[in-house]
């Protein structure tokens, strides 16, 4: 119990990072599918900024959201990890604990789409969503071992493709390249040049569902040879590849379910799958800046 509420901590730490500055008011929501017109107060030092809301996630404790007649917003409260549908016309003031309402109270949003949402899988009621110990590991790009460079699949990453693309940073004075993929054991899986980058898997090797792997690249050129530092990765269960198809939001599900699914997807590791999500979403607002930041 004490390790998923761990990994629920950090996918919160996504939206809400840690280290607030001295002075600087607690975050604690974040405000996603706004439709109409919807006004943030933000109070600070005695002022108030008023301005437009499209989306944000710097609400904090002591803003108000103003919603017009016509107006609605889903605004997610970090510390309970609920969403609330408000209409309008109503303010809504963030609290420590939740909204305070103008008129009436605020709701936890039920999930249309299924009977148990995307969002109690990542609380109390989630029972056999299978997150990894180790989320993720990327090793300092700028720390070159030998000038090869790995980039894609990232250390530690979890897969979902069957054939997935392995990307890295080529040395212009070096040829001959060649791609290693090692099984756990030490075992050659793939031994073979390689003309550039990148390289896909072919169709004839076959990564073994739930299989743990190593790849590195090599190189050398007149007496003189280098290679990358080995990088892992995990090809995905059947178990796990069924429980993220039975998670995922349908293609016009709520911008907000599409957030969470990219938020799980990372911290399970999952990167090339989040970050196609991420660029759908960017995709369909692309004036977003964390969907810009996150597709790239």
């Amino acid at each position: 119990m004490k390790f998923r509420w761990f990994i629920l901590c950090l996918l919160l730490s996504v939206a809400c990072p840690p280290g607030v500055h001295a002075g600087e008011r607690e975050r604690v929501a974040v405000t996603l599918d706004v439709q109409g017109e919807v006004m943030l107060i933000s109070e600070l030092n005695g002022f108030e900024d008023e301005s437009p809301l499209l989306r944000t996630n710097h609400l904090s404790v002591g803003d108000r959201v103003t919603i017009p007649a016509g107006g609605a917003v889903t605004l997610m409260h970090l510390e309970s990890f609920k969403r609330f549908l408000i209409r309008g016309p109503n303010m809504a003031v963030v609290e420590a604990a939740g909204f305070k309402l103008k008129k009436g109270v605020a709701k936890p949003l039920a999930n249309q789409d299924q009977a148990v949402g995307l969002l109690a899988t990542l609380g109390k009621e989630r029972k056999n969503f299978n997150l990894p110990e180790v989320v993720v590991g990327i090793r300092d790009l700028n720390k070159k071992v030998g000038g090869i460079v790995l980039l894609s699949p990232v250390d530690k990453e979890r897969l979902l493709a069957e054939r997935p693309e392995f990307v890295w940073h080529p040395r212009e004075d070096l040829s001959d390249y060649r791609l290693i993929i090692k099984g756990d054991a030490g075992e050659i899986v793939l031994d073979t040049p390689v003309a550039g980058t990148p390289f896909r898997l072919p169709a004839a090797v076959t990564l073994q569902p739930g299989g743990h792997y190593y790849w590195q690249v090599v190189a050398g050129k007149e007496g003189e040879a280098a290679q990358s530092i080995p990088w892992s990765f995990v090809v995905l269960s059947p178990a796990e590849r069924a429980e993220l198809q039975q998670w995922r939001p349908a293609a016009k599900a709520p911008i907000s379910d599409h957030v969470l699914y990219a938020l799980l997807l990372e911290k399970m590791g999952v990167l090339q799958e989040a970050k196609a999500e991420w660029q759908r979403l960017h995709e369909r607002d692309p004036a977003d800046p964390l969907f810009s930041k996150k597709a790239k």
